[in-house]
């Protein structure tokens, strides 16, 4: 079963980004990925913000998920980023922005960019998680928290497609 958190190491855990505003969050992402994504972080910065341009990221609850399919990248790379005092990042509601997941993918893996961004979602539409991320006093309890939750909700779906069938 997918899991997002199989694409997600420690080492892309960011307990505080420093930046002010919105470029400098995707620059801290893209620095984030860049390596395991073999692709230069201003490089991969640059095709972030242009995805951007088209319309923000964000999503209601104070998440945003900066994301960008470019060719070279060998497998789906995640990160996530956390600020503490949050920024505007065009979120509909016009809240700040706390929570950031950056991802980059590989141009032509059938449907997986879409699905890993669809559980992405799932996941980060549950309030409680959000504030728990908030709290997460190390990247790798961050991450633990969330593989924890994505099996209880990949659990949770086996189950009930078992009772479907």
């Amino acid at each position: 079963m997918l899991r997002w958190t199989d694409f997600l190491e420690v080492d892309a855990v960011r307990l505080s980004l420093e930046a002010r505003e919105r470029v400098g969050v995707v620059h801290e992402l893209a620095g984030l990925m860049a390596a395991r994504a073999r692709v230069p972080a201003k490089e991969l910065a640059e095709h972030l913000l242009a995805r951007e341009r088209l319309g923000s990221t964000a999503m209601a609850g104070g998440v945003a998920v900066p994301h960008c399919r470019l060719g070279g990248v060998p497998r789906i790379v995640t990160c996530v980023g956390i600020h503490p005092e949050g920024l505007d990042f065009g979120e509909a509601n016009g809240g700040r922005v706390r929570v950031f997941v950056g991802m980059v993918s590989p141009p032509d893996p059938a449907g997986l960019h879409l699905n890993v961004l669809a559980r992405i979602g799932a996941l980060l539409r549950n309030a409680r998680l959000r504030e728990a991320l908030l709290t997460a006093p190390s990247p790798a309890a961050l991450r633990a928290l969330l593989v924890c939750v994505e099996d209880a909700h990949v659990s949770q779906r086996s189950e009930a497609a078992v009772a479907r069938w």
